[in-house]
């Protein structure tokens, strides 16, 4: 710093008839501080391999040759999923989403000597039972399965159909004893005479039946025609008696609930 306030002077002797010899002599400080700037980054570098020391009122680090370290490099720490949240993950699959639609479970199976195409009487079954002019206007949606179901759909030949129940069934007509419901085979292939008679066809009359006997399992009783000419009820017994009725082998609006499901109309 004398160094400096005798080059000062000295500037100042030189330029006593200017009036800017004080800026000179801050500009001639200020090159000196850069200078010793300078040789004190290259005495750290030497000594501690950056440009950065301890007493330096600047710190100044040269960039390195060659590119800089890609930030891929990085790797990230690993955070272990807690495992409380491990066994909700794990029991999520296998937690059953509410659809607003019952599922209802049935197996399909024969009984005695059976010709009918039983390909036929199972897809009868299921399209019939989720038929948008059925039972699904409930909110149920029914399934067959192989076996396990709620219930179970016979095919039967007509002599066998009292070994379900002596009392429950006849060889005639088709009937529901538990959680059995029974289709006589000889129903299924020629429908009954009071239908025919009323000009019923053998599809509806498959359809009649299969609503009809599902409907005892549902937990309906039979019904009587509410007047003639007017749509026969499902639960009426249309395999015997017609009563004035017409052929339906629908149920009506106030046959839409279900005691067994807990469905009410």
């Amino acid at each position: 710093m004398i160094l400096n306030a005798l080059e000062c002077s000295i500037l100042r002797e030189y330029v006593m008839d200017k009036k800017h010899w004080f800026l000179i002599c801050i500009l001639v400080l200020l090159g000196v501080f850069v200078k010793a700037q300078s040789i004190a980054l290259a005495v750290g570098n030497a000594a501690s391999g950056d440009g950065c020391g301890s007493t330096m009122p600047f710190c100044f680090i040269s960039q390195p040759n060659g590119q800089t370290e890609a930030i891929g490099g990085i790797t990230m720490p690993k955070i272990a999923t807690p495992a409380w949240l491990s066994a909700q993950q794990q029991a999520a699959p296998n937690t059953p989403q509410p659809s607003g639609v019952q599922q209802v479970a049935y197996s399909v199976a024969t009984r005695g000597n059976v010709s009918a195409n039983v390909d036929e009487f199972k897809a009868t079954i299921l399209s019939t039972l989720n038929s948008p002019n059925g039972w699904s206007r409930m909110g149920v949606r029914f399934n067959e399965v192989a076996s396990g179901g709620q219930f179970t759909f016979w095919l039967s030949e007509a002599s066998q159909m009292t070994t379900f129940s002596a009392n429950g069934c006849d060889t005639y007509a088709s009937c529901r004893v538990g959680t059995n419901v029974i289709f006589n085979q000889d129903r299924w292939l020629g429908g009954s005479t009071a239908w025919n008679n009323a000009g019923g066809s053998l599809g509806g009359y498959r359809q009649m039946v299969i609503n009809h006997e599902v409907g005892h399992w549902l937990g309906h009783g039979h019904r009587s025609c509410q007047g003639a000419g007017q749509p026969a009820p499902v639960m009426q017994q249309q395999t015997l008696d017609m009563q004035g009725c017409a052929p339906n082998s629908w149920p009506l609006a106030g046959e839409l609930y279900s005691s067994t499901l807990g469905i009410r109309s």
